[in-house]
């Protein structure tokens, strides 16, 4: 496949057309001007011959007659006298230019041209009482004219062909002067996207268009750095909630294989190893399900009871074994506009942070206010301190240096929020115990 033009060079091309087509119309037009100058100056000349040997004849008798002048010689060059159709005087000359003279002569006044084209002729007629009596017939050499006007057409082309040449050399030196800044901005933008994402161009001092192809470049590389921390993020999720059930399908291989077990307990792992096996699957689902509404699907809906119930059966044999009581309360038929699955993954984090911290109580409560459902999570442990109540939900960060990779949070707000709701952390400072408010659409 043939490689398409260069950006520097079309424009060179183009500016070269355009310069060639108006050095074409300047060569026409100075060579037109030329000429119609010359051929006023070769008029002029004739006129001036002819005027001067008009003043050596006379008449006489009703006859012409050749008087001698001064510098006759000169004066004779090239002129022709009639009477009538007879020659008084004939310079020597060619044939053509001879039968030039006579037609010319005969006609009594005006310009002629010899039929080789090498010179001009000019008759004057011989009057005397406003009868014609004959003419004078004069010529000029057309030969330094022409050599005149075959300079002038070549130095002319020559000139323009120089121009060209300028233009051409001064079109690609602007050309690649003005693309420099962007190829560099090209090259600085594909280098920082390699090695350093967070680097940007800013609003620097910049002609108006680098300045707008700064910013498409800082925005271009704002999203891919979203995009990459977003895979990260997604890696660091995956790796947080995949982390229980993996362990507990470790645990009990772990402990299948130290010894004998009875058929009863073997059948009680598998189905261990099974139900952990599905819980990874549903989290993969669920964080599928938050990708899409990320992107503006479908984000479905489930009774809100029912959800809370269920989550509450799941986790109230972990909270027991810490001696830990979970309550439950929630208004029927209240619904919320988001997948059960992925409520349930909001919820799913919050439970592990209230279960690690709670001390005898955590209690889950909603309300509807508006267009919005309330879910407000309670415990009785030590709390999240005021200044940290934004700073737990950012990956990493945890409230205490206790155990906890610090992603548990930071995805329930995640997933909260790709469901057009939120997770917060609120509370005076005199009230103990953290809590919780889950936003979800109603």
């Amino acid at each position: 496949m043939r490689r398409p033009l260069t950006l520097r060079t079309r424009v060179t091309l183009l500016a070269l057309l355009a310069a060639a087509v108006v050095v074409a119309l300047l060569v026409g037009a100075f060579n037109v001007v030329l000429q119609t100058s010359l051929d006023r100056d070769v008029n002029r000349t004739l006129r001036s011959k002819a005027a001067a040997a008009v003043t050596t004849t006379s008449v006489t008798g009703g006859r012409v007659v050749v008087r001698d002048a001064p510098n006759d010689e000169a004066i004779d060059r090239e002129v022709w006298v009639y009477e009538g159709r007879r020659a008084l005087v004939r310079p020597p000359g060619s044939a053509s230019l001879q039968r030039a003279a006579d037609a010319l002569a005969l006609q009594g006044g005006g310009f002629a041209s010899s039929p080789d084209g090498e010179a001009r002729l000019h008759s004057v007629a011989i009057s005397t009482r406003g009868r014609r009596l004959g003419s004078v017939v004069v010529a000029e050499s057309l030969e330094v004219y022409d050599r005149t006007t075959d300079v002038a057409l070549a130095g002319s082309v020559a000139l323009g062909g120089l121009l060209l040449l300028l233009v051409a050399a001064l079109t690609w030196i602007a050309t690649g002067r003005a693309l420099h800044p962007v190829r560099e901005m090209t090259r600085t933008a594909a280098d920082w996207s390699a090695h350093d994402r967070e680097r940007r161009f800013g609003p620097g001092p910049r002609p108006d268009e680098l300045g707008e192809l700064a910013g498409t470049f800082d925005a271009l590389l704002d999203r891919l750095a979203a995009s990459l921390r977003h895979e990260q993020r997604l890696s660091a999720e995956l790796s947080h909630e995949l982390r229980t059930p993996l362990a507990r399908i470790a645990a009990e291989a772990e402990l299948l294989g130290r010894r004998t077990r009875s058929a009863e307990e073997l059948e009680a792992g598998l189905r261990s190893i099974a139900g952990n096996a599905e819980e990874m699957a549903a989290i993969l689902d669920t964080l599928m399900k938050a990708a899409r509404a990320e992107a503006g699907l479908d984000r479905g809906r489930a009774q809100l009871e029912s959800l809370l119930d269920r989550v509450a059966t799941r986790w109230r044999p972990a909270f027991a074994v810490r001696g830990i009581a979970l309550e439950v309360a929630t208004p029927p038929g209240l619904q919320v506009g988001v997948d059960a699955e992925v409520a349930e993954r909001i919820l799913t984090p919050l439970l592990q942070n209230a279960e690690r911290h709670a001390v005898a109580r955590v209690s889950l409560s909603a309300e509807r206010t508006g267009t919005t459902v309330l879910i407000h999570l309670d415990d009785d442990g030590p709390g999240i301190p005021a200044e940290l109540r934004d700073a737990v939900f950012e990956p990493g960060r945890t409230a205490t240096n206790g155990d906890g990779a610090g992603l548990g949070l930071a995805l329930a707000r995640r997933l909260a929020r790709a469901t057009g709701g939120d997770v917060e952390a609120v509370g005076d400072a005199a009230a103990k115990g953290a809590h919780l408010r889950i936003r979800l659409p109603a």
